[in-house]
């Protein structure tokens, strides 16, 4: 009789353990679980989704989804590399020596609802109408053989968000609650954290022609403009002149309306 409730207790003592050893083990699993998926929400996420030409010569539409803070400002920029004849004859192809980037257009846009988009015009127009790169308007930079293709990037920089061009007063935002984490992560030089991401496509170098853009003050007299013009000071139709005041040539006394003057 003793043996048998020896073994009921021990059966029960089985159960409560598996049971406890089964508690434990989900405990574990929603805890690693949890972790993983807020370490996943705190990793930076950046996406070009959109990368297509507009319907304007040189223009591209460049668009993506970010789970970035509201209203986090995102750098937008297309790059062309250069390479240099010394580069494309040897093994030092894609050296840092003997290659450079044209950043060929950079727009800052702000992150809406998740979305970002910018516009990027990668043309410009030369003094004689012809379609251009800005490289293409150094001579030196002439020289150098160009890739075919372009890269677009998103880079966002937590250390310049604080910053505006508008000169709007805003506060510096707390850098520890942004999400700067993740394979996207890059270092500068001086350890500063970024996130970058970037989609290369071909795209063909400008052509054609149109109506040549009026030369600016800028563009003359190594940006001084023409200092020996003086430009006549425009008349104005709304000034009234004055009659000249006649004087007359008598001793006789003043009349009443002299008395006024």
């Amino acid at each position: 009789m003793l043996s048998l409730h020896f073994a009921a207790i021990c059966q029960k003592i089985n159960n409560l353990s598996a049971s406890m050893s089964l508690t434990a083990t989900s405990l574990m699993l929603l805890a690693v679980t949890s972790g993983c998926v807020q370490k996943a929400q705190d990793q930076a996420q950046l996406e070009i989704k959109n990368l297509q030409p507009a319907q304007s010569n040189g223009v591209y539409t460049v668009a993506g989804d970010t789970n970035l803070p509201e209203s986090s400002r995102i750098t937008i920029a297309a790059v062309r590399y250069l390479h240099s004849p010394e580069g494309r004859s040897g093994r030092s192809l894609n050296t840092e020596a003997n290659t450079k980037r044209s950043i060929l257009d950079r727009k800052i846009v702000e992150v809406k609802q998740s979305k970002w988009q910018a516009e990027l015009n990668l043309w410009q127009v030369a003094p004689n109408g012809n379609f251009q790169e800005v490289w293409q308007a150094n001579q030196a930079s002439i020289k150098l053989t160009p890739d075919s293709d372009v890269t677009f990037m998103a880079i966002f920089d937590p250390a310049s968000q604080w910053e505006r061009t508008d000169k709007r007063k805003v506060e510096e935002p707390d850098r520890k609650n942004q999400p700067i984490e993740g394979k996207l992560l890059r270092f500068t030089n001086e350890g500063e954290k970024y996130v970058q991401v970037s989609q290369t496509i071909p795209v063909s170098l400008p052509g054609g022609k149109t109506i040549p853009p009026r030369p600016q003050a800028e563009d003359l007299n190594g940006g001084w403009g023409n200092r020996y013009q003086i430009r006549p000071e425009p008349l104005t139709s709304s000034a009234t002149v004055l009659p000249p005041v006649k004087f007359r040539q008598t001793n006789a006394p003043l009349s009443p309306s002299e008395f006024l003057r």
